[in-house]
């Protein structure tokens, strides 16, 4: 409503309409992030897929901060050779 009140604009933008900068951007926010201009924010739920309900469920609670993760196990070692 105050848009109409105030006579004012806005105007998104859909990512996809710079994907032929993808590149760069990832190249430039990976630098952000290692040298701590960004920090990246994720919840880290443990209790493997057994807990996929409640993690789902706290996902639309919001109990989460950035990106929700749910640690399904630690990645197993290549055993074939």
């Amino acid at each position: 409503m105050s848009l109409l009140v105030f006579r004012a604009s806005m105007t998104g933008f859909v990512v996809f309409d710079y994907e032929d900068r993808y590149s760069e951007a990832r190249e430039q926010i990976g630098r952000w992030i290692a040298d701590g201009t960004v920090v990246a924010r994720e919840t880290v739920l443990a209790g493997g897929v057994e807990a996929f309900p409640e993690a789902l469920l706290g996902l639309y609670a919001g109990v989460n901060t950035g990106k929700l993760v749910l640690e399904v196990g630690a990645p197993t070692a290549d055993v074939t050779g």
